[in-house]
């Protein structure tokens, strides 16, 4: 017996974790899901819905496409983040017609590639089986978040079900975690040239004076501390300022997605902002090497002609790296505004700020009396489920 499933994979991160495991489905599914039937496999990659505010839609979409292309089974694989009474939803499943969404930012960071091929057995075995088989809801390689099976709070809840994370908590960390990793921000490192080039040249000029070489004798380290935090929270702050990155209310979104939005925004920016400061700490270890030499670093500091150790260094240069992040961060407004967007977000974010855009342009006074998204919010019923822990 042949049996074709159909994943649609949204553009950008779901598409390439996909493809990298795509070859090993068909020998995974004859193992763990039933060996008698010949697993056949068809990638249409589309984006299904625009903003995450439309998640209830998604199942109907993917219906019509599974007609459409004759599929048995349907798994749209999206990077929205799933909502539903503000826990993390990682997949909702219909019986009926045989589909399913997952939502990859649920699975997290470690280990995804895995994660993403445990979930797709457990989809197809659960839809296989008509929601018969509950035991694969186990997955191994979730170290700390449980799931719990629901009834969604729809037209269809009487043949639809829904995986979310039983701990809010837990399961926002997952989704956080997950929506940062779909940014790429290590893929952002070089791209930020003039604010690392200014932060470099201020770094470089200020190692030049004696004064900094002495200040970073004197420093413990809880003050070296907070002054990196200071210039990386401060780079970040100016670039959601200075470019307009911070999602504000609108008629058309809600509250609850701009606020995992803009957390998503900030913590990529964050990570970004300290691989830069690695980077410029190796360049300006560099610099500081040839302009420091240990003679005057010895003689022109309270050292008194003691023989500079590698820590003081490692401390010199710690010291003038925060500030020049901090220079740097002044410096940021040189980037052209639509590149930084295109770094920090992905894909679907991108997508939804350009359409927010679009939105403020077009406002009328209709969208001007409303601050808030009227539109249907997932829900569900947990009476007389069963959970399911995960190892």
């Amino acid at each position: 017996m042949n049996l074709s499933i159909g994943l649609i994979p949204s553009p950008d991160m779901p598409h390439k974790l996909i493809n990298k495991i795509y070859s090993e489905l068909p020998k995974d599914f004859t193992k763990h899901v039933d060996n008698g039937v010949e697993w056949q496999f068809d990638i249409h990659v589309a984006s299904m819905i625009g903003t995450a505010e439309h998640m209830d839609k998604v199942l109907d979409i993917a219906s019509n496409m599974k007609q459409q292309k004759n599929w048995d089974y349907t798994i749209c694989i999206t990077d929205l983040p799933n909502f539903s009474k503000n826990k993390s939803a990682l997949c909702d499943i219909d019986f009926d017609t045989k589909t399913a969404l997952l939502s990859l930012p649920a699975l997290g960071t470690v280990k995804l590639k895995e994660k993403l091929r445990q979930c797709l057995i457990f989809i197809v075995e659960y839809l296989h089986s008509s929601g018969r088989n509950k035991s694969t809801l186990n997955f191994k390689h979730f170290k700390l978040t449980q799931f719990k099976e629901v009834i969604p709070k729809d037209h269809n809840e009487n043949h639809r079900s829904r995986i979310i994370a039983k701990s809010t908590f837990l399961g926002w960390l997952h989704l956080i975690c997950g929506m940062t990793f779909a940014n790429e921000p290590w893929s952002a490192i070089f791209d930020f040239k003039k604010i690392i080039s200014v932060s470099f040249a201020t770094g470089t000029y200020i190692a030049i004076f004696s004064t900094p070489w002495d200040i970073s004798l004197d420093y413990s380290y809880w003050r070296f501390i907070l002054l990196m935090l200071l210039s990386v929270l401060g780079m970040v702050g100016w670039l959601i300022y200075s470019y307009k990155l911070w999602e504000r209310p609108s008629a058309n979104t809600q509250k609850l997605y701009r606020f995992i939005y803009n957390i998503t925004t900030f913590t990529t920016l964050l990570t970004i902002t300290f691989l830069n400061f690695i980077v410029l700490y190796i360049l300006l270890s560099l610099s500081t090497i040839l302009f420091v030499p240990p003679e005057l670093f010895s003689n022109w500091t309270s050292l008194n002609s003691k023989h500079p150790t590698i820590l003081n260094y490692i401390n010199l240069i710690w010291f003038i790296t925060s500030l020049g992040i901090l220079a740097g961060a002044m410096g940021s407004t040189v980037e052209n505004a639509e590149k930084i967007k295109r770094v920090t977000y992905s894909f679907r974010q991108y997508y939804r700020s350009k359409s927010l855009e679009q939105e403020d342009e077009d406002s009328s006074s209709a969208y001007a009396k409303a601050d808030y998204y009227e539109g249907e919010k997932q829900s569900h019923h947990e009476e007389g489920l069963n959970e399911h822990n995960n190892s």
